[in-house]
């Protein structure tokens, strides 16, 4: 980012935040207190002041762009009344007809062993669930040696090799890269190969980085093949954003008033041509694999769009993704599960789906699990981390 860039958007320059004379003193809160509230109230009326131009500019600008370019022909501002609200809770949510998955990801790592444990779990409001686990173990060395100095040797060489330092390294077997990525893989065969719901519904992107990075063969393999089925030939999915990176899109959003939904472009705004080369050009393996990428990221991007929903005024607006063919159906579903909790505005099936994740694959009881094993085979500190160990 350029200087001038970061001093308009800090409102002051990067100079006066590094020069140490400039901070005040972290026992006084109270001046901190007001600035925070004036910066609060200033961003908020200039969020009212503009709300009504920019839907003026949008809404002009989603209609004449509608089925040219990368604009989706879909593409417009949409809304619902309570009467469609009450209708999706009858047809699709309450009868069983939707579900919703989510995983997690919790590693243990020390220099003899690594676990990853992978949870994931389906829900839907039938009260019908479903949860399934995997653990990987890391080990450097599985070899059995008759003479401890020989076993010593391969031991180092083995570690010397490894580059301990990045654990985002793909040629680690048990890397946070990895992990994550057999999640998002498990999260979506899930939902095509265990559900049976006619509607899916996911967390996060439909098509996420890390599932298309160059971990191993096998992974990318299923991963474009439960891809291209879940969103290619089922179609019936919908995907809920936490924290979007896009802020036209989460702009666009605030200016919507309750019940409406836009939908605003498709993934080819971000597949583009060059993005595509980008990450085939990242993918190792057989050309054959980096040709099966781009194909799928060809055909993919111009079947999936992308809108923003809001459900009341006082909660955020949320974005949302969908096969272009169900798009309507997919925004009425979430806004119609996002009312169950207004203050939030998100779909409560994924929370609760996070919450049965997390309670079912709980972090305390996974790192007790690995603490005892420790202790039983007399090492019950010795190779534990050192926040592992810290108070809290």
């Amino acid at each position: 980012m350029e200087e001038e860039s970061l001093t308009a958007t800090l409102g002051e320059p990067l100079d006066s935040v590094l020069d140490l004379t400039s901070w005040r003193d972290g026992r006084d809160q109270s001046v901190l207190y007001e600035q925070l509230r004036t910066v609060v109230a200033e961003s908020v009326a200039q969020s009212e002041r503009t709300r009504q131009p920019i839907r003026d500019i949008v809404v002009k600008r989603l209609r004449a762009s509608a089925g040219t370019g990368t604009s989706p022909k879909e593409a417009g501002l949409y809304s619902l009344n309570p009467g469609d609200i009450a209708e999706v809770h009858r047809q699709l949510l309450f009868n069983g007809a939707a579900e919703a998955c989510d995983g997690t990801v919790i590693a243990h790592d020390s220099l003899l062993l690594t676990v990853a444990q992978i949870g994931v779990a389906l829900v839907a409001y039938q009260g019908g669930t479903g949860s399934w686990v995997q653990r990987l173990y890391r080990r450097d060395l599985r070899e059995t040696y008759e003479d401890p100095v020989e076993e010593a040797i391969a031991l180092l060489e083995r570690r010397s090799r490894s580059d301990s330092a990045d654990a985002d390294d793909t040629r680690d077997p048990v890397s946070r890269l990895l992990r994550r990525g057999l999640m998002e893989y498990a999260e979506r065969a899930i939902l095509l190969h265990r559900s049976t719901a006619p509607w899916r519904i996911g967390h996060g992107h439909p098509v996420t980085t890390t599932i298309l990075l160059p971990t191993t063969r096998s992974l990318f393999l299923a991963s474009l093949d439960v891809l291209r089925g879940l969103l290619l030939d089922h179609k019936k999915f919908l995907y809920v954003a936490s924290s979007p990176a896009d802020r036209l899109a989460r702009t666009i959003g605030d200016s919507l008033y309750p019940l409406e939904y836009a939908v605003i472009g498709s993934l080819a705004d971000s597949f583009n041509d060059h993005h595509i080369d980008s990450l085939t050009s990242k993918s190792t393996g057989h050309p054959q694999e980096r040709i099966a990428l781009r194909q799928f990221l060809v055909d993919v991007r111009t079947e999936i769009v992308y809108g923003v929903y809001r459900v009341t005024d006082y909660s955020p607006a949320q974005v949302f993704y969908a096969h272009k063919d169900h798009v309507h159906t997919a925004a009425s579903l979430a806004m119609a599960d996002s009312v169950l909790q207004p203050h939030r505005g998100f779909p409560m099936l994924i929370d609760l789906a996070d919450l049965v994740c997390r309670t079912t694959f709980d972090g305390g009881s996974f790192a007790g699990l690995v603490h005892s094993a420790y202790a039983a085979a007399g090492a019950p500190v010795r190779y534990l981390g050192e926040r592992e160990t810290r108070s809290r």
